[in-house]
């Protein structure tokens, strides 16, 4: 999974994923070197119905948000070595730049027009949607959520002329009430980060990615391509989640407040204001 390709690495760290174009260049030849061959969730749905015969090593390369540095950086590569990638953009076309981004040094962070999408499309590149505002979908009510992911697919469905049926959580975040809403929205897949099964197709509402960006060296590149390195995150992940269970667990035994008797008064304590699971 990548964010923004670079022309070059930026004086000022960002917090936000990128790649300079000769790292992703590199990357690339990796990838073909090592004989994989990528593919579309378009191509993997016509495999589902039998129309098609997946190559012996798939990979499905994706870029969420749909910056404009996407076109204009990774795709004359990918172009170059005959490479095909699914790319995630916003359904709120009125969004000329990434705000989420305006924290960063980067300065602007413009995404690409409607033209512009329509141009990468008709070059055989596969369009999913990414929801209207890339907002955290978990936080919002049913009616919000179901505005924020069918009405991406609606608004990219105009502008396309096709069918959109593959959907990218913003940040990721995701649980089962979202998937439902992504599924009910008529979407065949949807991709998260660190929150699906490591299997590929465990769970066709949550496929696990593996994300790349400035700190992925080509060591560990390599280690993500030739090792099950899906495997490796996810038991990182159950084990991490269950130290964080164990914590709050342990956190609310000892500050939980006792009568005279030593029982335990029937009063709520919200451990969440005490530990943060993100910070373990």
């Amino acid at each position: 999974m990548y964010h923004r390709v670079l022309e070059k690495k930026p004086e000022k760290e960002s917090r936000w994923h990128y790649v300079t174009v000769s790292e992703f260049r590199k990357q690339m030849n990796m990838i073909e070197r090592w004989g994989y061959t990528p593919i579309t969730f378009s191509d993997y749905q016509l495999f589902l119905e039998g129309k098609l015969t997946l190559p012996s090593r798939p990979i499905i390369i994706t870029f969420d948000d749909g910056y404009q540095d996407t076109l204009e950086n990774a795709i004359p590569v990918l172009v170059e070595l005959n490479i095909r990638a699914v790319i995630f953009v916003m359904g709120n076309r009125k969004l000329k730049s990434a705000r989420w981004d305006e924290l960063d040094d980067l300065g602007s962070c413009p995404l690409m027009t409607d033209e512009q999408v329509r141009t990468v499309q008709k070059m055989g590149f596969e369009i999913g949607a990414h929801s209207l505002n890339h907002t955290a979908l978990t936080s919002l009510s049913k009616i919000d959520m179901t505005n924020e992911i069918m009405g991406s697919k609606e608004e990219l469905e105009k502008i396309l002329g096709s069918p959109i049926q593959t959907f990218s959580y913003p940040y990721g975040s995701v649980n089962e009430r979202v998937k439902k809403v992504v599924s009910d929205s008529g979407f065949s897949f949807a991709c998260g980060v660190y929150s699906g099964a490591a299997q590929f197709s465990q769970s066709m509402m949550d496929f696990r990615r593996l994300a790349v960006n400035q700190d992925t060296s080509r060591l560990k590149f390599l280690v993500i391509l030739l090792l099950p390195y899906q495997y490796i995150e996810w038991l990182y992940a159950r084990l991490k989640n269950k130290v964080t269970q164990d914590i709050k667990m342990e956190v609310q035994s000892s500050v939980q407040p006792h009568s005279k008797n030593g029982t335990i008064k029937p009063e709520s304590f919200d451990v969440h204001n005490m530990v943060n699971p993100n910070s373990l």
